[in-house]
């Protein structure tokens, strides 16, 4: 085995020791959903070059990642229906709040994840975060995007024209993207069907002979 096998070994191994603790965390304090979340900042940083989730306690990776979700999510305002406080994970973890408040940091600039970021907090969350700006220079919310009755109420005439336009071809170029996606993904498929092809007609040729 190369280094670069052994480092990718190791680095499943301990993302996988990782997402074990995090899971019995969040069993006990928070919803499949945000869990969810956790497991996919977990798996991304196990593909990071510039961070090492081998080196350093388990405990603390584990910690700090829940503590950016939950950071992420409002989860440390009282108001949230899964409210959990900074105790609440350095005690499950055994660690201590600046050395979890520091690696948390430390995760969202090598992730460079921000409030509102889409696929690790809800998705009232990045919408009521997440804003384009139209060719005519009219900042709207991602709501409003996905939202066109709401447009037709929010303006009238000319502008309402204007923003529905952008909202049309919005939606045209993420239905492309979509589209191109799927064809990459069927010729994927196609080129690795064929290879199989090949390696067993090269097999056939050998058992012939």
């Amino acid at each position: 085995m190369n280094k670069f096998s052994k480092e990718k070994n190791d680095k499943a191994e301990r993302a996988a020791k990782i997402n074990e603790m995090m899971r019995s965390f969040c069993g006990e304090h928070l919803t499949p959903e945000l869990e969810g979340y956790a497991v996919k900042l977990c798996e991304k940083l196990g593909r990071k070059r510039i961070i090492n989730i081998v080196r350093g306690e388990k405990e603390v990776w584990a910690a700090s990642i829940i503590y950016v979700i939950a950071r992420l999510n409002f989860l440390f305002d009282k108001q949230n229906e899964n409210y959990i406080t900074v105790d609440t994970i350095c005690n499950y973890f055994g660690t201590k709040k600046s050395t979890i408040g520091a690696k948390a940091t430390q995760i969202e600039k090598t992730c460079n994840l921000n409030i509102g970021a889409e696929g690790y907090c809800s998705k009232e969350i990045s919408d009521s975060l997440t804003y384009y700006q139209t060719p005519d220079g009219f900042i709207i919310p991602k709501r409003m995007v996905e939202n066109r009755e709401f447009i037709i109420e929010f303006v009238d005439g000319e502008e309402a024209g204007e923003i529905q336009e952008f909202v049309d071809e919005k939606k045209r170029v993420e239905e492309e993207k979509i589209k191109k996606r799927k064809e990459r993904r069927t010729e994927i498929n196609r080129e690795i069907a064929e290879k199989k092809k090949e390696e067993n007609g090269s097999q056939l040729d050998i058992f012939g002979d």
